[in-house]
């Protein structure tokens, strides 16, 4: 995954983080792996007593993409959903799958590639839901310094170390016809200093963090390609994912959080500056400003509907494309059907 990040404050989001429950209930949906649903308000029947989810984040610290969670708290969504919802951080960036496979959370926000590579292990996972649903990841400079496939070669580059950057850069490089013996590839915690003063020529970065960091630090847009006009598969980022045992034993729930972030989600993008504000008040010691927020969570918004307008679907189509391309440049050695990867069977129902 990747993303700007505030090293410093990684405890006091770690902190802040642990703060969030919240309450949601279930709705239904016969939906299967490639149904089509989009969230709405429905009623549905509360348990008598609330689910009680523990939801693992992609990354080791909180940012905005927490917005909707935020978003369902602060409202009574989950409540209404009949769930009750707490917020947990991976130690690293490459340990977010390890997390949800070995229970040790109920639902995860994951990378499209954290499934397909944990799927390609065996490991108890699938995914319930597209977070965002087209691949805005890319290579960024900064702002008045061009970057193009014929630039890359001899250059630092830095990635997170995470299953997405890994996939993804070979796509680039093959574009540009090079390898990783081309450029220099450095490992780091935090991108937007070292891109802004010159330790780095280029990030890897997905456009609603690294538009937000140099836009909000220098009042100016980055340099960037994106993968996807480069090589790299279209397919959505993220997902939200559950334990394939907990879901068979807690279908409402699972159903239930998904209405209840369906309802928060639509309502943050309709209203993204409110949404920043609710998010900036749920973490005021994350160390983001109000306009990292908003900047960031409006261009998320950009990437989060169908072209049917839909939240969440899934379709046999992203997630053969991904294997397929995964497989081209070795990741892979077999790609599993999509019903391995993915089902729609708990999206609330449209």
């Amino acid at each position: 995954m990747t993303r700007t990040r505030l090293h410093a404050i990684l405890l006091a989001a770690l902190i802040a983080a642990l703060a969030l429950v919240a309450t949601a209930c279930g709705g239904s949906d016969d939906g299967s792996s490639s149904s089509a649903a989009a969230p709405t308000d429905g009623a549905t029947t509360a348990p008598a007593e609330p689910v009680d989810i523990t939801l693992s984040y992609d990354w080791p610290t909180v940012d905005f993409e927490a917005t909707p969670i935020v978003v369902a708290q602060q409202q009574g969504l989950f409540e209404k959903h009949g769930v009750n919802v707490e917020l947990i951080f991976p130690p690293d960036a490459a340990s977010s799958a390890k997390v949800l496979a070995t229970g040790k959370s109920d639902l995860a926000l994951l990378t499209t590639t954290d499934v397909a590579f944990s799927i390609d292990k065996q490991l108890p996972l699938i995914s319930i839901g597209n977070y965002t649903m087209r691949n805005n990841w890319g290579l960024f400079t900064k702002p008045g310094v061009p970057v193009a496939l014929d630039t890359l070669k001899g250059k630092t580059i830095s990635t997170y170390g995470d299953s997405w950057t890994k996939a993804m850069l070979p796509f680039v490089y093959q574009a540009a016809g090079i390898t990783s013996a081309d450029v220099k590839e450095v490992v780091v915690d935090w991108d937007l200093p070292l891109l802004l003063n010159g330790k780095i020529d280029v990030a890897t970065n997905t456009t609603n963090f690294m538009i937000a960091g140099v836009e909000d630090e220098t009042g100016k847009d980055p340099e960037y390609l994106l993968a996807a006009e480069n090589g790299a598969p279209d397919v959505p980022v993220w997902v939200y994912a559950g334990n394939t045992t907990w879901l068979q034993e807690n279908p409402d729930a699972a159903r239930g959080f998904m209405a209840a972030i369906g309802e928060a989600t639509a309502w943050a993008c309709e209203n993204p500056e409110d949404a920043a504000t609710m998010f900036g008040d749920a973490y005021p010691d994350s160390g983001y400003t109000f306009s990292y927020n908003r900047i960031g969570w409006t261009d998320t918004c950009r990437y989060m509907q169908d072209d049917n307008g839909q939240y969440f679907t899934q379709t046999d189509e992203q997630w053969t494309t991904l294997g397929e391309a995964l497989k081209g440049i070795g990741e892979l050695d077999a790609v599993a059907e999509p019903a391995a990867y993915y089902s729609n069977e708990y999206l609330p129902a449209g």
